[in-house]
């Protein structure tokens, strides 16, 4: 146990799921092979990259309100929430590096624990869900990122491949201003700088995202093992007497699924701790963005190019929604499911004092540990229900502002 309590946080690179992400931890400064300074310097780049895009964005929608044109101030709002997102993102993980050096030194060395004791699969199964999940979310977004990327693309094609007696209109990625020159005139430049910041801030939502479902999802299996070790401790008691209760071994597995939970609860605090501030902000933006792109799609139907690029919008930050509320679910599950695991265990047929340990830990589960954004949001499914209908409201609310 004493080599346990010395665990270096760069060992959560041996964990295989962890290691997949090695690169995208790296994109967040988290690297704890990296220096104090390196890690510093990396934020920097990133937070530079990603101003490139707020920063002409913010300067167009000041020129569309000068301009009382309510069009392009909702035409420039989702990139400029978008990356204002990503930017809260990696900052949250960034000014709150210690506490996620504790959390992976915590899951470094629970990880080494539950593999010593034989248990390590019933985590292992959990993890790896949501590493498949992450997996998925990868795919997915950076599928619609190359789909944004290639949309402005289409008419420089095009003139090349079908010319006509004109150039055909080209649209950049998102509009922006840059004040001392005209980007249509250096349309390629532009792009290549736009396309350079929107990959960066599409990496660092996946890798911030990618790095709390793993989190997330490791706390989940703990209190998967501690329904797993109540279950099998049950499962042949057979305790006669005070001091003989004392001296078995399946006493102290009993202790063993206290001192679990206890650790799966203190896991979830510290975690809650840090993803509080940054869920409330990220889901009041994606709502913004949702119905912002969702009103400029059906604006523009008559502009199918248009059209498709904000749909594609509108669908990404749909799903990077739901993928920020399903690993909140993963864990009020596996809650839950704790409790029905020791109530559906045979507690009636042990010793008092085993009943009493049991009692205590059925008492907290009676508090599911939630994901809360600010302590106004709960992230799970429901929620995300809500706050769809929600965006539909905006989305509304948004069209008669047009009129």
């Amino acid at each position: 146990m004493a080599m346990l309590q010395k665990t270096d946080n760069r060992e959560i690179f041996h964990i295989p799921y962890y290691k997949k992400i090695t690169r995208y931890i790296q994109l967040l400064g988290q690297d704890p092979h990296h220096k104090t300074s390196t890690r510093h310097v990396i934020v920097i780049i990133v937070a530079i990259s990603i101003s490139s895009i707020i920063f002409p964005s913010a300067i167009e929608i000041y020129a569309s309100l000068r301009k009382n044109d309510i069009d392009e101030v909702i035409e420039c709002l989702p990139h400029f929430l978008t990356s204002t997102m990503s930017t809260v993102k990696i900052l949250n993980i960034h000014f709150n590096r210690q506490s996620f050096s504790k959390l992976f030194q915590l899951i470094t060395k629970q990880w080494k624990q539950l593999e010593l004791d034989g248990e390590l699969h019933v985590l292992e199964e959990i993890v790896m869900q949501g590493n498949k999940m992450a997996q998925f979310y990868n795919t997915t977004l950076v599928t619609f990122l190359i789909l944004f990327l290639l949309v402005p693309l289409i008419s420089p094609i095009l003139d090349i491949v079908h010319p006509l007696n004109e150039t055909r209109a080209r649209q950049q990625l998102f509009k922006v201003n840059y004040i001392f020159f005209n980007d249509d005139n250096y349309f390629f430049c532009v792009y290549l700088q736009l396309f350079w910041a929107s990959s960066v801030v599409v990496l660092t939502i996946i890798a911030a995202d990618w790095l709390y479902m793993l989190i997330i999802h490791h706390n989940s299996g703990l209190f998967a093992v501690c329904g797993y070790e109540v279950q099998k401790a049950t499962t042949f008691p057979n305790y006669l007497t005070d001091e003989i209760i004392l001296e078995n071994c399946m006493y102290q597995k009993f202790r063993n699924c206290v001192k679990m939970h206890t650790e799966a609860i203190r896991f979830y605090e510290l975690l809650n701790d840090c993803s509080r501030g940054s869920y409330l902000i990220q889901v009041g933006l994606t709502m913004l963005i949702i119905s912002a792109t969702a009103v400029q799609t059906v604006i523009n139907l008559n502009r199918p190019e248009e059209a498709m690029r904000n749909a594609v919008f509108c669908s990404a930050s749909q799903f990077h929604l739901f993928l920020l509320s399903l690993p909140g679910q993963v864990l009020l599950d596996n809650c839950d499911a704790l409790a029905k695991n020791i109530y559906g265990s045979t507690w009636y047929k042990c010793h008092i004092k085993i009943e009493k340990l049991l009692y205590v830990m059925q008492i907290r589960c009676k508090k599911l540990c939630s994901l809360s954004a600010g302590g106004l949001y709960e992230m799970n499914i429901e929620n995300f229900g809500i706050t769809f209908k929600t965006c539909m409201s905006y989305i509304t609310m948004m069209m008669s502002l047009r009129s």
